[in-house]
């Protein structure tokens, strides 16, 4: 028993929450995010929060290190090993387009360059058979012509080797042996599934982030060392579960959307606590808006996640969309005149106008406190004063341009940034052939509270559920996370062909897989529970759908009953099924999870009670209402128009919707 720690580190903010497990006091602590000092920032995070560091049991990091390197081409050098006569598949690519009639579109370029990429002497056949064993001795002189003493990360993606890893192995060991220290990502072991390009641009996404994921730990490691800290540490992983540090750095693909991820958990884990079946998360932070369904409590999973259009990474994550919709999303006018908001973004510095760091373009930020829903005051509790007359300079240049005055300029900005969010939702819902209608928004970030209400009226949804310290539950996601091995194998199989004995010894593999890689997670790996699925299609088909396979032993009958679920599923999704068509079998996966830890009530980070206030704020059709502004700590039941303000966020209730105080201080807003 001790004090466990979850950090999450945003683009604008990095969030820290604590709590200790013997007593069950809260510690939190907001710091502004540093992107050129990533260590840094978790330090400060660690300092903020005011607790004995020596009584430090465990500490959990979500970190956006690795999508941003991505992103921002900012990760290392990549030498691409592959087999002769396929190097150029990373620029290939797919043949599908974004955009079909835009001649101007171009397909994302990869994260290595073309002269980086090697054919190796070497053929498996569809089976893995040896066809032509590999020459290490030619790709030993052919190496080092090409690193000559630079350093590089080196990813290797032969055919066929997710069935037969040998030639991939000789080449690791080659590496190792006349390259002693480069970084080397091996398909089989990042993405042992088919399709060899998906395969290949997850091996180079690991090896383009390993160096940089390795200098990270060291200094994580350094900082939790000078506070006093000798609690082990883990790294919040795409899944949503989180494996120790050293071993997370050894699969640096697996961590792309660490820093989305604890956003995912922390609604889900909101979601049951109201009793929502069916909850929509909406992570809305000062740079981006994240979106994750959660159904039945869970949070929704992927087998893969794309980082661009047409550029995949094949590693479990939970199923998101991003968009560039955040706090210091920025307006702007494009080339047709038309007023747009975001994806760029003023960051945490220069920041919003209001900040007074020298940022002069009006941000979301600068428009809310324009129409008085931000209480330029009270900004993170106070300790960051905000100037309205420097947002109304930034938003009357930019209403210049489109003959708007500022609070007309302010209250676009706000629409247009609310219908994106709203599109955001309907690309994982309506074009899901679900109805978002059924649904409940789970509101945090900094942002979402104060958008979340017009963004459910847009969309004809009728609950807001605001969880406690809204600006901080990424971070609880974070803390609340739990040890998850998934363990994925591409298989070539028919059903009607396979027999259940032969699913049985396919599935008993995996498990001893991915108990065994839980199970290296030491004391943290408390009991597990264990669930398996199957990747099914329809032969002829090029995109399949997950079943879920029951545990214990496979016979034929079991085998049967979840074909028998894949017919069902396919005709729910599509309205029809197939019956005379053979059912493929692409890929199993076993999933390895801990129990969910039993946390204290979490309590608000407020300064106490204050008195009620009141001011003039904007609402669309309405105008400006002279709108009661009540703290959290104090708010009661009642019906809009009301401010709930707090540290961390702020909650906007419209005029046609009515406040809910819930059990354990979440907030509920109902249409």
């Amino acid at each position: 028993m001790g004090i466990r720690v979850g950090i999450d580190t945003g683009g604008t903010f990095t969030d820290l929450v604590a709590v200790d497990e013997a007593s069950g006091r809260w510690y939190l602590a907001k710091v502004p995010s540093r992107p050129e000092d990533p260590v840094g920032t978790v330090a400060a995070a660690l300092e903020a929060a005011e607790f004995e560091t020596a009584d430090v049991s465990f500490v959990v990091v979500g970190t956006t290190l690795g999508i941003n390197a991505v992103l921002t081409r900012s990760g290392a050098r990549v030498v691409f090993l592959t087999t002769k006569g396929f190097e150029d598949i990373p620029f290939i690519q797919r043949i599908s387009r974004k955009y079909h009639y835009d001649y101007s579109w171009r397909k994302p370029a990869p994260l290595v360059r073309r002269a980086d990429c090697l054919g190796v002497d070497e053929r498996m056949d569809e089976e893995g058979n040896v066809l032509v064993p590999i020459d290490v001795e030619a790709l030993s002189s052919a190496l080092a012509q090409r690193l000559d003493g630079n350093r590089a990360a080196i990813a290797v993606c032969y055919l066929f080797s997710y069935l037969n890893p040998e030639h991939e192995l000789a080449t690791a060991a080659l590496l190792r042996e006349r390259f002693p220290g480069v970084s080397i990502s091996l398909s089989h072991e990042v993405a042992p599934i088919w399709r060899e390009y998906e395969r290949g641009t997850t091996a180079i996404v690991d090896a383009y982030l390993k160096p940089l994921m390795d200098d990270y730990v060291a200094g994580v490691s350094r900082a939790l060392e000078v506070e006093g800290m000798e609690a082990p540490w883990a790294l919040l992983k795409s899944n949503g579960g989180h494996a120790l540090s050293e071993r997370a750095r050894e699969r640096p693909a697996h961590l792309l959307l660490s820093g989305i991820a604890g956003g995912a958990i922390g609604g889900a884990y909101v979601a049951r606590a109201r009793s929502a079946e069916k909850g929509i998360v909406l992570d809305m932070g000062g740079t981006s808006c994240d979106v994750c369904l959660v159904v039945g409590g869970e949070a929704l999973y992927s087998s893969d996640y794309e980082i661009e259009y047409g550029l995949p990474a094949s590693a479990p994550s939970v199923s998101t969309k991003t968009i560039g919709a955040g706090g210091g999303s920025i307006g702007w006018i494009d080339p047709g005149g038309f007023l747009q908001v975001g994806p760029q973004s003023a960051g945490a510095s220069p920041g919003p106008a209001c900040y007074g760091q020298g940022g002069e373009d009006a941000t979301l930020t600068d428009a809310n406190v324009a129409l008085g829903r931000l209480n330029p005051d009270f900004f993170l509790g106070g300790r960051l004063v905000l100037d309205p007359g420097l947002s109304l300079g930034a938003l009357a240049r930019l209403g210049s341009r489109l003959g708007l005055s500022e609070v007309d300029a302010a209250s676009a900005m706000v629409k247009i940034a609310n219908e994106n969010m709203a599109n955001a939702i309907r690309i994982v819902t309506v074009e899901q052939g679900i109805d978002p209608r059924e649904f409940a928004i789970i509101a945090f970030g900094g942002a979402g509270p104060t958008h979340a209400a017009e963004i459910a009226d847009a969309i004809g949804i009728a609950r807001v559920i605001v969880p406690v310290n809204p600006g901080l539950c990424s971070a609880f996601g974070t803390l609340a996370a739990q040890v998850r091995v998934d363990v994925v194998k591409s298989v070539s199989l028919v059903a009607e062909r396979t027999t259940g004995a032969q699913l049985d010894g396919l599935f008993r593999e995996l498990e001893r897989q991915a108990q065994s890689d839980f199970a290296a997670q030491g004391a943290l790996a408390r009991a597990a529970d264990v669930r398996r699925s199957l990747a099914m299609r329809y032969q002829g088909q090029n995109y399949e759908q997950e079943v879920p396979v029951p545990g214990g032993t496979i016979g034929d009958a079991e085998l049967a009953g979840v074909v028998d679920r894949y017919h069902e599923l396919h005709e729910a999704f599509y309205g029809y099924r197939f019956e005379g068509i053979p059912v493929e079998l692409v890929r199993a996966s076993v999933v390895v999870a801990a129990e969910e830890a039993a946390l204290p009530p979490m309590t608000s980070d407020g300064d106490g009670a204050a008195a009620e206030t009141a001011r003039p704020v904007h609402f669309p059709g309405h105008g400006f209402l002279e709108t009661p502004i009540v703290r959290r700590e104090s708010v009661e039941a009642r019906p809009g128009p009301l401010i709930v303000e707090s540290m961390d966020s702020t909650v906007v209730v419209p005029p046609h919707w009515r406040l809910e105080v819930a059990a354990g201080g979440i907030l509920e807003l109902r249409r």
